[in-house]
């Protein structure tokens, strides 16, 4: 699910029929945690596009902002309701050579820990009396909100075509 502030995406796996391809593929997998995994990684699929517009969309793009953000699962959803947040996040970090190699990160050297700026982002969307407002994740958000049901179908279709999918079934 995407969210900021009135913007949702759901998709809701209720009421399959039996002959389904979907959800008989889904029912091969035994394990209700592998089916977790197998959703949960389609969602990811699905909204890297909007992650990857939000990093875009950073005010500095060299910063440790745009180096925040990700898709995480929600972890406090009732049973059997499956989340993921796209956004920025807080938390200690380690630079890794990836980073330096594409000039993403200024300022630190290969190793060194380094504080994700998630906390940040709310003033860098919304702007302060110091500096204007500079809207990355709201675009983001509606800009790719209207395809995500496609795009979680396709991750969904997607998945059931790789190994992941026949290591879970047991296939491989």
């Amino acid at each position: 699910m995407a969210s900021s502030g009135g913007y949702k995406a759901n998709f809701y796996l209720t009421g399959f029929k039996r002959s389904d391809p979907f959800a008989t593929r889904l029912r091969q997998i035994k394990s209700i945690a592998n089916r977790k995994k197998v959703i949960f990684r389609a969602m990811a699929n699905a909204g890297q596009s909007m992650r990857d517009a939000m990093e875009a969309g950073a005010p500095v793009r060299t910063g440790v902002l745009s180096q925040s953000y990700r898709i995480r699962r929600l972890k406090n959803t009732p049973q059997f309701v499956f989340g993921v947040r796209i956004g920025a996040i807080s938390g200690p970090r380690v630079v890794s050579p990836g980073m330096l190699d594409n000039a993403k990160i200024d300022g630190y050297d290969e190793g060194d820990q380094f504080q994700m700026a998630g906390w940040r982002d709310h003033w860098a969307e919304l702007g302060t009396r110091y500096q204007r407002a500079q809207p990355h994740v709201q675009p983001a958000i509606k800009k790719h909100l209207s395809t995500y049901n496609l795009r979680l179908r396709r991750a969904l279709a997607e998945i059931f075509q790789t190994k992941f999918y026949k290591k879970m079934v047991g296939q491989v």
